[in-house]
């Protein structure tokens, strides 16, 4: 006589469990997939990527015109930057006129922000 096998028999609401674990823990293939190109995608990006400290208030205007712009911070950003940095080149402005001595022992001077803000 040989021997029956028998036919396992899952709850449904154990499977459910199981299915939900399984998406927790490797997702489908699709949304493997999905994070892998998210993944590839930020890390084409990372060279361009800095972090800045900022004073809070130009931190809030630089957010609060790119939002009224609709234009991504980042972009305003390079944007200012980038006629900052040919204003310098062309003479326009004088870096030096903000420089202040630092305390810090990494670098010799700081810039004086306000005396920016109050030139205007």
């Amino acid at each position: 006589m040989t021997e029956a096998k028998r036919q396992t028999v899952i709850d449904p609401a154990v499977r459910d469990i199981m299915a939900r674990q399984e998406d927790k823990v490797g997702g489908s293939k699709s949304d493997r997939a999905k994070k892998a190109k998210e993944r590839k995608k930020a890390a084409s990006r990372l060279p361009g990527r800095v972090n800045l400290d900022l004073p809070l208030e130009l931190k809030k205007r630089v957010f609060d015109l790119a939002e009224s712009e609709r234009i991504p911070a980042s972009q305003i950003v390079a944007l200012l930057l980038a006629d900052g940095l040919r204003r310098l080149d062309s003479g326009d402005l004088n870096i030096k006129e903000y420089r202040r001595p630092s305390t810090s022992p990494r670098y010799l001077y700081t810039l004086d922000l306000s005396s920016l803000e109050n030139s205007e």
